[in-house]
């Protein structure tokens, strides 16, 4: 056997065992689906938040095994962050869809594309808000389920955090944090996105 095709087989092994380290002690995206996001009816989008949400856990696993650079640090949370922030406006718009359905809808908040200042109206179709609904910012979906009593003002604000972290694109700002402050702000993100996760759940529970 060459020493070409050894390397080459040690090399799989290797990365296999690194994959195999990142999927230990992780749900499985059919465990999330019985489980987590059960609240979700919509199936196609309750398995696309499976599929990404268990790719980001997956993602941080593997990272904490690889990375050395602060720039790759960067990079990761940066990676992290865009799909946390997904998932919880992806949970937030069909919770907020649910409600004008149903008519759970609270307040007049919605009724403006500016709920803060209720500046440029906005004409919704109750019986059936989902493209409307998709043309809303993260921005105005975390302070309208707030007005919904969907989430927490505690809750609202780390989604506004996180908001705000996914639309900063300078990763030599990120790279700086250092090691430490990796950590953090990947917690920080994960702990908003399980947050926003329980809340819609439990919502969702007493809202059918």
């Amino acid at each position: 056997m060459s020493g070409k095709v050894i390397q080459e087989q040690f090399g799989d092994k290797v990365i296999e065992a690194f994959a195999e380290f990142a999927r230990e002690d992780l749900d499985t995206p059919d465990e999330l689906e019985a489980h987590t996001f059960d609240h979700v009816t919509d199936s196609k989008l309750r398995r696309e938040l499976c599929q990404v949400f268990y790719g980001s856990r997956w993602i941080y696993k593997l990272g904490l095994a690889l990375l050395t650079k602060e720039e790759e640090r960067a990079a990761h949370v940066r990676a992290q962050i865009v799909d946390y922030a997904a998932i919880s406006e992806a949970l937030l718009s069909y919770c907020l869809v649910h409600a004008m359905k149903r008519n759970y809808a609270i307040g007049d908040a919605y009724k403006w594309n500016d709920p803060g200042k209720k500046k440029e109206p906005l004409t919704w179709d109750m019986a059936n808000p989902e493209r409307l609904m998709s043309k809303r910012s993260m921005w105005w979906l975390v302070q309208v389920a707030r007005s919904f009593n969907i989430i927490t003002t505690t809750l609202e604000g780390e989604l506004q955090w996180l908001r705000e972290q996914r639309n900063t694109v300078h990763l030599r700002a990120r790279a700086a944090l250092g090691p430490t402050a990796f950590l953090n702000q990947s917690k920080r993100a994960f702990l908003a996105t399980t947050g926003t996760i329980t809340q819609t759940k439990n919502w969702s529970n007493g809202h059918p």
